[in-house]
Order: structure tokens, then sequence, then C-alpha cells
């Protein structure tokens, strides 16, 4: 059989394994926006059943000889040297894909696609009722599952976490995350306690009561004003914010609203546009493959929290959407400056709430998150004390205490789908961003002068060219030394937030 041929037949199963993929995530974000509290459990059946079909498609043997056959045999993931670039990538990507799924049994798939299913509705449940101990069970069921996965790819013992990490930022050990996190954590502690002690700015204004009609209304402006082409994606509400990619012409983003807290929805919006973004910058030529995917998700969560903070916090920025938001809320925002509003959106106080935390203390929620989660796996925190441990931590971080778990332990959603390892790419999500970012200005150097013109699309243009279009083809160590020279480091987001900080703050 001739080279063409073998890639031929492996694109297709390469294919079927997309789609089965994207039909699960359409019933996961229907389960998040849309289903019935009586569904739930039907729900989680559906859900379970096509993840067994679409694992039993992966690990299908044939994918495995083919891989064996263009030269992809585990030793040389990328095949033949021969083959076109775009093909070893291709052929790279699927391996590793393929090696990992068909370690783990079907029926382990099966059952833990399931639970989470019923995970996830037991955490909204719980977080609503404000009840951790109704959640607690499902929570020790997920970190059971988490731990098998694990063992199946070969971590195990002190290793399970690095193993976990694993899967959002590949070859990233928990010791190496650490190394970063142990600077990041010594510089914005510092930053944060010059920042206590200075005057804070005027937010009042921000309290008002801003009606959710109205938030939702001009959200649909913004992300339309950002670049979100809403012929290929679309906004609705969910209770923690996501992006599902349902298809290449499908992105689907979610916010939430609260009446005495504009800037919840607007800065999810902006956050999960970021996502949106690069799922919509993917190049056509990956249509269908496993490579239409962000090359890590700590860069892919680069793209949220650059467009979310380091383009919508900035000065720029709202000298141009002030006016606009003035025109859904002139009450509320009358004689409120543009100068005023950036300082108010900026201002740095404890927040229990790591998606409205601040710039400066966002990363030691994170860290926070990252603590709990290395002691749940080794073994030395119990599910039972995690509340807690993180009102602890919480105090220790942050400096405030959350008096409910649902402004706790309980806030997010990663937790009651198994995403354990997740939370780090937030993080590292600024460090990569801010790398990307000062590239960009040094190949835009108007980039102030165009935000405030409203005009973002050479930001598209850059970011599509240099992150967007290449989707998984290269890792997020790779792509950051291609586009920027540079390894990852906290330096350059540590050099943004304490300059731009103590402008603002008079430090």
């Amino acid at each position: 059989m001739n080279r063409d041929t073998l890639l031929e037949q492996l694109h297709t199963r390469d294919r079927e394994c997309r789609l089965l993929e994207k039909a699960v995530a359409l019933l996961q974000w229907d389960q998040e926006t849309q289903l019935p509290s009586e569904g739930v459990e039907e729900r989680a059946e559906q859900t379970a059943l096509l993840q067994s079909i679409w694992h039993g498609k992966l690990t299908d043997p044939q994918i495995g000889r083919l891989l064996t056959e263009l030269g992809a045999d585990g030793q040389t993931p990328g095949g033949d040297e021969k083959l076109p670039p775009r093909e070893r990538d291709f052929c790279r990507v699927l391996r590793r894909n393929y090696d990992r799924a068909v370690k783990l049994p079907g029926d382990l798939v099966r059952d833990a696609a399931r639970a989470e299913g019923l995970s996830q509705a037991a955490w909204v449940e719980a977080r609503r009722n404000n009840d951790f101990a109704s959640f607690a069970p499902h929570l020790t069921a997920m970190i059971g599952f988490a731990r098998k996965k694990a063992g199946c790819w070969g971590f195990q013992g002190e290793r399970t976490y690095d193993g976990l990490l694993d899967i959002y930022e590949p070859g990233l050990t928990a010791a190496e995350t650490e190394a970063l996190f142990t600077p990041l954590r010594e510089g914005l502690s510092a930053l944060l306690q010059k920042i206590t002690r200075a005057s804070q700015p005027e937010t009042r204004f921000l309290d008002r009561e801003y009606p959710v009609e109205e938030q939702a209304r001009f959200n649909r402006e913004l992300m339309e004003g950002l670049g979100f082409d809403t012929r290929r994606g679309r906004l609705d509400t969910s209770v923690h914010p996501f992006t599902s990619s349902l298809g290449f012409n499908d992105i689907r983003i979610t916010t939430r609203y609260f009446p005495a807290n504009v800037l919840s929805s607007v800065f999810s919006t902006i956050h999960e546009s970021g996502h949106a973004f690069y799922e919509l910058g993917l190049s056509p030529e990956l249509r269908g493959s496993c490579l239409a995917e962000g090359a890590s998700m700590a860069v892919h969560e680069s793209q949220s929290r650059l467009w979310e903070n380091v383009i919508g916090r900035s000065r720029p920025f709202w000298e141009w959407w002030l006016p606009r938001l003035k025109v859904h809320f002139p009450e509320q925002l009358l004689g409120v400056t543009p100068e005023a509003f950036y300082r108010a959106v900026n201002q740095v106080r404890p927040s229990l709430i790591r998606v409205d935390a601040d710039e400066v203390s966002y990363a030691l929620h994170i860290i926070l998150r990252f603590e709990l989660e290395k002691q749940l796996f080794s073994g030395s925190l119990r599910v039972e004390d995690l509340p807690g441990a993180w009102r602890r931590l919480m105090k220790e971080l942050i400096g405030i205490e959350p008096p409910s778990d649902a402004e706790g332990v309980l806030q997010d959603v990663h937790w009651s789908m198994g995403s354990f390892g997740y939370f780090p790419s937030y993080a590292l999500g600024n460090l990569y961003g801010l790398q990307f970012w000062e590239k960009l200005r040094r190949d835009i150097p108007e980039t102030d002068a165009l935000i405030r013109a409203g005009n973002l699309e050479p930001f598209h243009q850059w970011l599509r060219e240099k992150i967007y279009s290449r989707g998984c083809c290269m890792e997020g160590a790779g792509l950051l030394a291609e586009v920027t020279g540079e390894k990852l480091s906290v330096e350059p987001f540590l050099r943004y937030v304490t300059e731009k900080y103590a402008a603002l703050y008079g430090l």
C-alpha cells in the first residue's frame, strides 16, 4: 500500500474520532446551558455511550498499524522523514493520542464519563446550596478515576500528578511548575503588600444596579466589536463561563450575569472570546484533524488572559469602549471618565472568586489550587478536609477567608469534570501571554493607538499567523521559542504588572 493511501486511511479514521469528540462536546455544552434538571442521569448515559464509541474508534488497532507502516512507531513518532512536514506533525500528534487512549480500558472510559456527568450536576446543586458534603462523594470518585488514568499512562505514586499536568501541558512536571510558581508567588505577594498600603480608586459606580438584560445586549456588541464572527459561534449563559468547540465553524462561549457586578459578565465575555479567537483562527487545512487543537492548554489560556487583561483592562481599550457602555447604562455611569473607569477595573483587592480576581492576585488563586491538587494526589490531604485546607491557604495567599464553601472550594467547575492539572494552565498562560505580547508590540509598535481606535484586526492577523493557524503542530515551549526566541519565564509578566500597577498606585 503506497504512502498516500496509508495517510488517506489514517485521516479518515482520525476524522471520525473528531466527529464523535464534537458530538460529546455538544451534549456537554447542552448540559451546562439548556438541559432540564431531570434529564441529567439520562444525559450521563448518553455521554458515556458516545465517549465509549469514540474511545473504541481511537483505539482501533488499524490506527496503530497504519502509523507503524508510516514509520510513526513510537520511537520516531513523526514517522518517515520523507513525509511532508504537516503529515509528520499529524502522525506525531495522532501517535500520542493513540498511545494514551489505547492504555485506557474501555470500561474505565465509559464509567468515568458517566460519573463526570453526574458529578457536574451534583456540583451545580452543591454550589447553589453551599453543601460540600453532598458533592464530596462525587469528587472522591473523580479523583479515583484521574488516579487510575494516570496509572495507566505510567504515572504512579509521587508522579501521579505529573501525569495529570501532562494532559494539558505535555512534558511539564510538578517540580518544573513549582520552579516557575515560586518566584511568581514571591513577586506577586511583594507587589500585593505594597498595593494594599496605597489609596484605592473610586469604584462605587460599579456597585450600582446594572440590569442583566442590558448587560447581555452590551456583551453581544462587545464580542462582535472584539472580532468574534457570530456566523461561526454564539454567546450563551451558564453557571461557570466556558468555551466549547463543537465544530470548525461552531464555537460556543458562555458568560454569567450579576445585577450588581457588571464587570463579571464583561470580562468573562472577553476571556472566553480569547479562547474562541484561537479556535476560529485555526488554519482550514487542519479542519477535522487532530491538529486542530491549541499548542497546549497554557498557550490557549495565554490568549484568553491576553485579551481579557492586557488588552481588555488597558487604558486605550476603555477610551474606546466606555462611551459604548454608557449608551447601555447612562445613569449608572454618569460623569465617569475613561481614566476613572480604567482605574476602577484595575483595582487590586482581595477577591474570593478566581474569575473576578485582579491581575496581581489572580495567579495566587491558581497557586492555591495547584498546592491543593498536589496534596490530594500525594495522599496528604483527604477530600473531607479540603474545605478547611482551602480556607487556610486562601488566608495565607490572598489574605481573606471565604465565609462559605460556595465562595471557596465549590466555586470552580473543573474538579467536578475531573480536570485535575488544568488550573496551572491559567497562571502559565499569563506567562506565555506576556512573552507573546512583548513580541507583538515589537512587531506592531502602534498597539495603543490601534486599541484606542477600536481597530483590533492587526492583532488578529498577527496572532493567527504566529499562533492560531498552527494548531498543535508545535507544543507550547517549541511554539514560544519559535515566535519569541525565548524560554518560558516569569520575568516579562512580573515586569508588566509591576510597571502597570506602580503607575496606577503611585508606588
